[in-house]
């Protein structure tokens, strides 16, 4: 969503290539749990320069609204000028249950004629309840093959007028300029497929679709790319949240507690451990499987619909990222039941030692926390 004057554009794609100085720009995130900051270099490889996170003000925001613009502002404000960034240009997302997509197919037609087309019919895909302001646009994804009816998908997007405002307003506040506001999936699949090139774990999956999945504190971001480009999403209203609350229950203890306990000793073992692992630990791995189930399903269910109704090919790769992918053993998990190579996201990309601080099978690298961030920061330099 760009945001120029009363003019909003969600997905505005580059027409032209325009000569502007080289500047950096910072992908802002407003999670449910933290907000996270990275400011990236443009360059023939965008260079990640600083990172950054601070808790998010409890009761500021829900499920992707800003609550109390000042507030954020404030924090987001103070977090540059810890980090010393100097840059005013900004790229953040809209997100939460608010938002809705539409995949479409439409005739084949040209860019100028979608957005005719879809100026006056977009309500026939998202019908409007009564005294809802919504915020239409769209992003063309991709032709469908077919020689006696060429088609085109499209992906359509529509968000309430006042939750766009509610994130522009903050931003005006916190002293940057905001450039661009998109939704998650897109970050994340640029953010995410920028380091398919250099990944060992993904170099044979160059070109093939592949499967995302973000894990936030509140809900997860399920979508497929191919070549950073996105195909497909689905957002399902559940996350790691729902882990610590199992692991509550399941101790008998507070919300924050078990939430503290998962971080700390939570990990999900394979089918064939040892009859030594301590009775603790195996409750512990009950507790855990027992509440990703419902995902599982969810990932299975989103496949099967890929398979039957959109006749997408098959997946070959499942990357993971969020805040709960880093919960230990979890890919594995994945792997068992959805029998494919499965991979913590971010993994292998270039920055400096004071950011690599997330170590996955050995390799210290960048928190897949920031995979949002990062996906926006490079669409910024980008543009």
């Amino acid at each position: 969503m760009v945001l120029r004057k009363e003019r909003f554009s969600v997905f505005e794609q580059l027409k032209a290539k325009v000569i502007m100085p080289k500047r950096s720009v910072v992908g802002i995130d407003i999670g449910t749990r933290d907000i996270k900051i990275v400011e990236m270099k443009p360059g023939n490889i965008p260079e990640i320069v600083k990172i950054g996170r601070i808790p998010t003000p409890q009761g500021a925001l829900d499920d992707g609204v800003i609550l109390q613009t000042s507030l954020v502002a404030n924090v987001i404000k103070n977090l540059i000028v810890h980090m010393e960034i100097k840059t005013k240009r900004s790229v953040t997302i809209v997100s939460g249950k608010h938002v809705i997509t539409r995949y479409i197919k439409l005739p084949k037609m040209t860019p100028a004629e979608v957005a005719s087309t879809l100026k006056w019919e977009a309500e026939k895909y998202i019908p409007l309840s009564s005294g809802t302001d919504l915020v239409f646009d769209h992003l063309i994804i991709g032709e469908v093959k077919d020689e006696h009816h060429p088609q085109i998908n499209v992906l359509l997007v529509a968000a309430p007028r006042r939750l766009v405002y509610l994130i522009n307003e903050t931003f005006m506040l916190a002293g940057l300029n905001l450039d661009v506001v998109e939704i998650e999936p897109l970050s994340l699949s640029r953010g995410i497929g920028w380091n398919i090139k250099g990944s060992d774990s993904l170099a044979d999956y160059q070109g093939e679709i592949i499967m995302g999945l973000d894990i936030g504190a509140k809900a997860t971001n399920l979508f497929f790319f191919q070549k950073s480009e996105l195909l497909f999403s689905r957002y399902i209203p559940s996350g790691g949240d729902v882990i610590s609350h199992a692991v509550a229950t399941a101790y008998g203890i507070e919300f924050n507690a078990g939430q503290a306990i998962k971080e700390r000793d939570g990990k999900i073992l394979t089918e064939n451990f040892p009859d030594s692992v301590a009775e603790a630990k195996v409750n512990m791995d009950k507790v855990l499987k027992e509440s990703i189930k419902p995902l599982v399903g969810e990932i299975k269910r989103s496949l099967d619909f890929l398979r039957t109704q959109l006749k997408m090919t098959e997946p070959q790769a499942l990357v993971i990222s969020g805040g709960a992918a880093k919960l230990k053993g979890l890919a594995e998990y994945f792997q068992m039941e959805l029998a494919l190579p499965v991979t913590v996201g971010l993994g292998e990309i270039p920055v400096s030692e004071q950011y690599s601080g997330f170590e996955n099978n050995g390799v210290r690298n960048l928190d897949p926390a920031f995979a949002v961030a990062i996906g926006l920061a490079l669409r910024g330099v980008a543009v």
